[in-house]
């Protein structure tokens, strides 16, 4: 099945009468601003932090170590509500739960900013990061949902929010922190999440204008076959996501202390993170048409694993002048994040299955993505340098994100894979109608 005949496959809403089409095209633009909104608080609470760190360190009185745990702690709360959020949305609804996704990060966020210490810095950011959990896992199923004939462009949309979410904070937090205190550059951040909570509320409260509440419930279509943590393609989504991830992270938490390191200033690096981030979105914008679009998804991945390569390289053992250029290859790398999770988003006909797959993927590999901040900074704890972080960090985890996306390189659907059905590959077709060289889930 190509991508294209995926996306066709829409999901009924339930028996209601459909609202007049003056009041749908409100009902649809509501829900698209209301994506937008809250796909930008998804990296923001890790962005509005990460060139911070040093400076809140220095009050504070915490190691590399510590801000190690800082970068993991996204991870961890990603890899906790990845699995536990489907089962939150099957009770409560999926407009329910991203109001509730973005009530946390709202609250998270303004209450660190009066932090007393690490301990209390720490509870408050796992909260906000909490509410971005539930939102990672929650869009893709609502984009599903209202806009199952707009799936790549939607997938833009949501990820071009993103990278705004992600690219503004560090370029700015810097002079917002020297200008009026970290804790006000910190806790300003709020409103964004206040603001996207606000909107789903009158999403899903007056979603055609009438006052008919509709839920988009993520258990629309049948239960898969079988269980996702028996699906291969599942597992090795999964993985793939993990790895891209383990690199985005670490990048998130260490490129600043990298640049500093390099003898450039904290306000500089902080500017490299958000250029970082603006190439990602450059590449982005094309990056969920292309993949869904692919009937080989490899060489895109191969590509982005190549400019993370080359970006590491040049950090490492390149002139440190020449920052501006590593981190523009970095930020090629970053935008595998988009291209993985479009595959997430296509690879499944049911809300339910994407819902179950976003979860599933976003779990697992987030749980998998643990060990790169963490690792990267005890490493140069422990050798005194970068050298190993490089070299085992980074480079192992880019030589099997490229191992599993050409395992996983063939657009599918996660109902194909629990029912033991097999991805077409390219070639000569047996007599039986197959291409050869499938393979078996």
């Amino acid at each position: 099945m190509s991508p294209s005949s995926m996306t066709a496959v829409a999901d009924r809403p339930s028996v209601r009468p459909a609202p007049a089409p003056t009041t749908a095209r409100r009902g649809r633009i509501l829900a698209l601003v209301a994506i937008a909104c809250a796909a930008l608080n998804l990296r923001l609470v890790v962005t509005s932090l990460s060139p911070l760190l040093t400076t809140i360190s220095a009050e504070f009185g915490f190691t590399a170590t510590v801000i190690g745990v800082f970068g993991t702690l996204p991870l961890i709360a990603f890899a906790v509500f990845g699995l536990v959020t489907p089962l939150i949305m099957r009770r409560i609804g999926s407009e329910a739960t991203v109001v509730l996704s973005m009530l946390l990060t709202a609250a998270g966020q303004a209450l660190r900013a009066f932090a007393p210490g690490t301990g209390t810095l720490l509870l408050l950011t796992a909260v906000a990061l909490t509410g971005a959990a539930l939102g990672n896992v929650v869009l893709p199923p609502l984009i599903k949902q209202y806009f199952p004939d707009r799936l790549a462009a939607l997938s833009t949309v949501q990820m071009v929010a993103i990278h705004l979410g992600a690219l503004f904070p560090p370029l700015v937090a810097v002079p917002l922190a020297e200008a009026f205190g970290w804790r006000v550059a910190l806790g300003s951040w709020a409103v964004v999440a206040l603001v996207a909570g606000l909107l789903w509320i009158a999403r899903w409260a007056f979603p055609d204008g009438r006052g008919t509440g509709r839920t988009a419930r993520a258990d629309q279509g049948p239960e898969l076959a079988r269980p996702l943590y028996r699906v291969g393609m599942a597992w090795r989504m999964a993985l793939l996501f993990g790895l891209v991830t383990w690199n985005v992270f670490t990048l998130f938490t260490w490129l600043p202390t990298l640049l500093t390191d390099a003898g450039h200033t904290s306000a500089y690096a902080g500017t490299m993170v958000s250029l970082m981030v603006g190439v990602s979105l450059l590449f982005g914008l094309v990056a969920p048409t292309a993949t869904a679009r692919a009937a080989d998804t490899f060489p895109i991945v191969a590509l982005g694993v190549a400019g993370y390569a080359v970006g590491y390289l040049g950090l490492a053992a390149g002139p440190a002048w020449l920052a501006p250029l590593w981190t523009c290859f970095l930020g090629l790398g970053t935008s595998l994040f988009v291209v993985v999770m479009t595959m997430v988003n296509t690879r499944a006909t049911t809300a339910r299955g994407s819902a179950s797959l976003s979860g599933f993927v976003q779990g697992v590999g987030s749980g998998v993505a643990l060990g790169g901040p963490l690792l990267f900074g005890l490493l140069s704890e422990l050798t005194g340098g970068w050298t190993l972080s490089y070299l085992l960090v980074a480079g192992g985890s880019l030589a099997g994100a490229a191992v599993v996306a050409y395992l996983e390189r063939t657009p599918w659907t996660v109902e194909a894979a629990a029912a033991g059905q097999r991805p077409a590959r390219r070639g000569r077709r047996s007599a039986g109608g197959h291409r050869s060289g499938e393979r078996r889930d």
